[in-house]
């Protein structure tokens, strides 16, 4: 009877959980005006927590949820028919392979582009591109004498034994941009507990207030636009600023009187015509042409002697 009771219960502590997913999922798309889904491909554990608490504390709120697509899916069927909710079902086509949905009320850009900003530290991999150099530094590691040295080796490490382990001597570089980490090299890294890359989270589909919005759509290098919209202003400037142009605009009237007032003072100079503005102007004017007729007639006759 025993044995009974605790079979006929898991099934029914199986399903517990699975409802208890299923209306997390449907409680946090309810609140939210954007679900999305994100691919977790390549992704620890261990780096999802850790974006998981860059959400938590950051600037930008937001909660990933983790469960089995077909639990995801019938939580976002149970809301499908809500009007900002909708479009749902296209949302639901996109759940396949490991994945999470991910809920926030923060505009899809900002959510993404903080993602980007609020990478994570990550293991290499056997088989993965490196995407950055990689070095080793020298010092004195946990590691025990063994085949591990043999390891060290391969992959251009020079060691020896002191007091009782591995000291690697030399700041040796293990990877270059491009290479393909081999199973020597993840070892390794793994071993000495380095995690020379990093990883983001990247919506590959979003719902945002019933609007379904491509992943690579909200992939925004906000750096480079604000570089462009600053040298499109310049550029504006220029054109407005051409005296073929002349475009007046609360940006180029103060830059324009300026323009004005040099062009009217270089010309009153060159007319030596005196203002009360650039008499000092015409003074220094003429004293450096007196300046340049002493230094001719000098030339011309050393006998001659001037007076201040």
């Amino acid at each position: 009877m025993n044995i009974m009771a605790i079979s006929m219960s898991k099934p029914e502590n199986a399903l517990t959980r699975k409802e208890a997913q299923i209306d997390t999922i449907t409680k946090l798309a309810k609140e939210n005006s954007v679900i999305g889904i994100t691919d977790l491909s390549g992704i620890s554990s261990n780096a999802i927590q850790g974006i998981r608490a860059s959400l938590r504390t950051g600037e930008i709120k937001a909660t990933i949820k983790v469960a089995k697509n077909t639990l995801k899916s019938v939580a976002l069927e149970k809301i499908a028919k809500s009007a900002d909710k909708k479009d749902i079902p296209k949302l639901i086509s996109h759940i396949s392979g490991s994945c999470a949905l991910i809920f926030s009320n923060t505009n899809p850009f900002k959510l993404q582009n903080f993602l980007n900003k609020n990478k994570v530290p990550a293991p290499a991999k056997a088989g993965q591109i490196s995407t950055v150099d990689v070095y080793i530094p020298e010092g004195l590691t946990n590691l025990d004498p063994g085949p591990i040295i043999s390891e060290l080796s391969s992959i251009g490490l020079q060691t020896r034994i002191e007091k009782g382990k591995i000291r690697i001597t030399k700041t040796s570089k293990v990877l270059s941009i491009g290479d393909t980490v081999s199973e020597s090299h993840a070892a390794v890294l793994t071993r000495l507990g380095i995690q020379p890359f990093s990883v983001s989270l990247r919506l590959s589909q979003v719902l945002d207030n019933g609007t379904i919005i491509d992943g690579s759509v909200l992939q925004v290098d906000e750096d480079k636009i604000i570089r462009d919209l600053q040298q499109a202003y310049m550029n504006a400037l220029a054109l407005a600023m051409d005296p073929q142009v002349v475009y007046y605009a609360e940006e180029t009237i103060p830059l324009l009187l300026d323009n004005a007032v040099r062009q009217s003072i270089g010309l009153s100079l060159e007319l030596n015509y005196p203002t009360e503005s650039n008499v000092d102007l015409l003074l220094a004017k003429t004293k450096a042409q007196a300046e340049k007729l002493k230094d001719k007639v000098s030339q011309k006759d050393s006998s001659i002697q001037f007076t201040d």
